[in-house]
């Protein structure tokens, strides 16, 4: 069986009022937001499977640089690896 590495991961979000992450909870911790750095939707596939994410570059308080994304037609969010 033949597994991608860069398979998105499932994780919680807590977003502030105006939908934008401010908490990201993975493996069992939580991280704040310190900063969004960029940010871009993509819309695709409409002829098979919709494709509907909502990305965010983010810089956690404790550090790290990491991209997740709002999945708009499951309402979960998902860490996107690289």
């Amino acid at each position: 069986m033949v597994v991608s590495l860069y398979t998105p991961k499932e994780i919680q979000a807590l977003t502030d009022g105006s939908g934008e992450p401010a908490v990201v909870i993975r493996n069992g911790k939580r991280a704040r937001v310190a900063a969004i750095l960029n940010t871009w939707r993509i819309d695709d596939e409409w002829w098979r499977e919709m494709i509907s994410r909502q990305y965010f570059q983010l810089e956690l308080k404790d550090g790290p640089v990491m991209t997740i994304f709002h999945d708009l037609t499951s309402d979960k969010w998902f860490q996107q690896r690289y």
